[in-house]
């Protein structure tokens, strides 16, 4: 019975490792976040924020992209367009404020990005 314990409590204890900090290989504070079995975070896309105003209104755009594992070449397909301008245009805004790009990706395979504008 305590082998049993033994192996489930390691089990526990490494899926707590990998699934704790998605599995991050990257050195603290090098700006960059490296989740390589999972990630979703939504981060600032500028970071001169001087005199920005506050704004209600927001627009996002989307891009999805899928990359080849397999081959080592680094093949990948970009779905639509997440171009400020673009974003603005389609949506109607004439400022654009500040933005935030949100990112959901797993095992570094299919990657979602989503573009977030503010302005008016």
């Amino acid at each position: 019975m305590s082998t049993k314990r033994l192996i489930v409590f390691v089990c526990l204890l490494l899926s707590l490792f990998i699934l704790a900090g998605c599995l991050t290989f990257g050195k603290m504070g090098s700006g960059s976040l490296k989740g390589y079995v999972f990630k979703h975070v939504r981060v600032p896309y500028t970071t001169n924020i001087d005199n920005t105003p506050s704004s209600v209104f927001q627009s996002n755009g989307k891009i999805i992209k899928v990359e080849d594992p397999f081959s080592g070449y680094g093949f990948y397909a970009e779905f639509s367009s997440n171009a400020i301008g673009d974003i603005a245009k389609k949506h109607g805004l004439k400022k654009v404020y500040f933005a935030d790009l949100e990112i959901f990706s797993i095992l570094g395979i299919f990657e979602y990005q989503e573009l977030h504008i503010y302005g008016e």
